[in-house]
């Protein structure tokens, strides 16, 4: 009896350190900074920024709907007319923080990593490393590479703690040939459809597997999330904001996150669905929806 006696209380005292050490569940983000060049960030393959010319700047952004248990990957592409310089620096850190914490003076830095592109023979640095948080960088997985055209700063990392499992996980495995291209033309279309009608209730029901999936990420209410993606500014703004006519020329099919995650560009990075700004010469806002097909159906997952 003393031994089944012992034998619970060591279970219970097990399952109640497992539950303690999950008890905390994590947000995170992304802080990428550059001085003086273009550059693109992509998660999972996933296009997350784009900032086509020479720049100067420190940015932060959430990623906790496109981070999976287990291994992630992060690329950070740059590049510049007539070649780095020795001061150059190329940064990009992975952040945590508590719900409910101000991630944008709260967060507590996983790990960083710099790179000095203008330098010979330099290669990515782990500058900082904090071994208990849930983010560890892979360094085995970090580099530094060129394609002739841009570089990248190649990350990879554990991601130590349980997380859902993610649209963009769940989609089927795309092929990447005409027939998905024009599939995904046709779902493309049809959302265009909604925007120059003005449709707002159908554009937000046509993502609400976003919507669902970026509440629990956020820990916020479903509610929140469609009121900050509603296009109501723009449909009530004629004056300020035009919907560009439909591509007609054939697009281009992208993919990420092992293929099962597609988007269409036109030119460059430029999407089919754009606003122009009104009175501006180039201003306009890109509606970049990511989308997964399941059971025959495109969603819109991003």
């Amino acid at each position: 009896m003393k031994s089944l006696i012992a034998l619970i209380l060591s279970l219970s005292l097990s399952m109640g350190t497992q539950a303690m050490a999950q008890e905390t569940e994590y947000q995170f983000g992304v802080r990428w900074s550059v001085n003086g060049f273009a550059s693109s960030l992509y998660i999972q393959g996933i296009m997350l920024d784009f900032t086509g010319v020479a720049s100067n700047f420190d940015r932060r952004q959430p990623i906790t709907e496109y981070i999976k248990a287990g291994n992630n990957t992060v690329e950070l592409n740059t590049w510049i007319d007539g070649g780095y310089w020795a001061e150059d620096q190329i940064k990009a850190s992975l952040l945590y923080w508590e719900p409910g914490q101000n991630p944008n003076t709260e967060a507590s830095t996983a790990f960083e990593v710099v790179m000095m592109p203008g330098v010979e023979d330099a290669k990515p640095e782990i500058v900082s490393a904090d071994p208990a948080a849930p983010l560890q960088p892979r360094e085995s997985d970090i580099g530094f590479t060129s394609n002739g055209r841009y570089e990248t700063l190649h990350i990879s990392f554990t991601n130590r703690q349980p997380m859902p499992t993610w649209c963009w996980e769940k989609g089927d495995v795309l092929r990447d040939n005409d027939a998905t291209r024009d599939s995904l033309a046709r779902e493309y279309r049809g959302l265009h459809a909604l925007f120059a009608a003005g449709n707002n209730d159908a554009l937000l029901a046509a993502a609400s597997t976003r919507t669902a999936e970026l509440a629990l990420a956020s820990d916020t209410p479903e509610e929140y999330v469609r009121h900050r993606f509603s296009y109501d500014m723009y449909f009530d703004n004629p004056d300020v904001y035009q919907l560009d006519d439909f591509p007609e020329e054939p697009m281009t099919l992208n993919l990420g996150a092992d293929n099962r995650v597609a988007w269409l560009t036109t030119q460059g990075v430029s999407v089919p669905i754009v606003f122009s700004h009104v009175g501006t010469d180039h201003g306009a806002t890109f509606i970049r929806p990511y989308f997964i097909r399941r059971d025959g159906q495109w969603e819109i997952c991003r």
